[in-house]
């Protein structure tokens, strides 16, 4: 039996599609491109770890900033959209990562002070909410609609888990 160049051509074509969807499917078997949720999908260059491990725990930075990319990624976001992109990411980790103004005393506070920190430190996440939906405005107004639809569907969840009063 003998077989002709075209088909064994068209064979190792078949071969190496076979191959790089197995491959897109193990990368993005741990969620998806848009992986909300548990480990995040091996990238090429990475080593990964053999045999059992304990997890390590990320820290919020760590967590915020994986969803973020997580969620570029599912964006597609363009060159031309990369500066408004970063301009978001960055006051989005600074409101979700952000802890109290400064530390509470509350064995020597009085009640005016006390007041007077919650107010100072709801004004401060206030401002800080102004500013990341300044920006967000900038970004959403550069979006496909096709990129819109997927904001909708994934920035309320976002705020939801890092944007609200801690």
């Amino acid at each position: 039996m003998h077989i002709s160049s075209a088909h064994w051509r068209a064979g190792a074509a078949a071969l190496l599609l076979a191959g790089l969807a197995c491959a897109s499917h193990a990368q993005y078997s741990t969620g998806g491109p848009y992986n909300t949720g548990g480990a995040r999908p091996h990238r090429p260059g990475e080593a990964q770890a053999e045999g059992p491990q304990a997890p390590r725990t990320q820290s919020r930075w760590e967590q915020v900033s994986r969803r973020l990319f997580d969620l570029r990624v599912a964006l597609q976001i363009t060159r031309e959209q990369g500066p408004a992109w970063e301009n978001f990411r960055g006051r989005f980790l600074d409101m979700a990562t952000s802890g109290p103004a400064g530390p509470r005393i509350v064995d020597e506070q009085t009640a005016k002070d006390a007041f007077q920190y919650l107010l100072a430190d709801a004004q401060r996440r206030s401002n800080m909410l102004a500013t990341l939906d300044a920006t967000a405005q900038v970004l959403l107004a550069q979006f496909s609609p096709e990129q819109m639809q997927i904001a909708d569907r994934a920035l309320p969840g976002l705020l939801a888990d890092y944007g609200g009063s801690r």
